[in-house]
């Protein structure tokens, strides 16, 4: 009669005892999490600080389109959004329908009608 020999395997984050999966590599959703995090940060100390700027720039225009719409109208000043912190040098994508340039963020579009910003309607891409 054979015995099974165990072998013994460590968390990657805490070094614990794993029971369970073979191919188990975290003992919990909390090391799993932790290693994850630690992977992003050190991704995003990696990235240039341009990249960070434009990154956190494009999400708070993404935020501020988004909280804009649930406001009911659809018509603002521009001044009121550069008041707001948005920033128009920054977009996601731009497009032409009908001869009026349709500027994105992420979903959330817009355009330009002299110093109005008319919100439209969220795109699935």
């Amino acid at each position: 009669m054979e015995t099974q020999r165990e072998i013994s395997r460590s968390c990657k984050e805490c070094g614990g005892l794993l029971l369970g999966r073979i191919d188990q590599v975290y003992c919990g959703d909390l090391c799993r999490t932790s290693a994850n995090n630690k992977r992003v940060r050190e991704l995003t100390q990696r990235m240039p600080d341009c990249i960070q700027r434009i990154q956190k720039t494009l999400l708070q225009n993404y935020k501020i389109l988004s909280g804009l719409k649930d406001r009911g109208s659809k018509l603002f000043s521009k001044l009121y959004l550069m008041d707001m912190g948005f920033n128009f040098h920054h977009v996601t994508g731009i497009t032409e329908k009908d001869g009026t340039i349709l500027f994105y963020c992420f979903n959330q579009g817009y355009t330009l009608s002299g110093e109005q910003v008319i919100l439209l309607a969220e795109t699935d891409f």
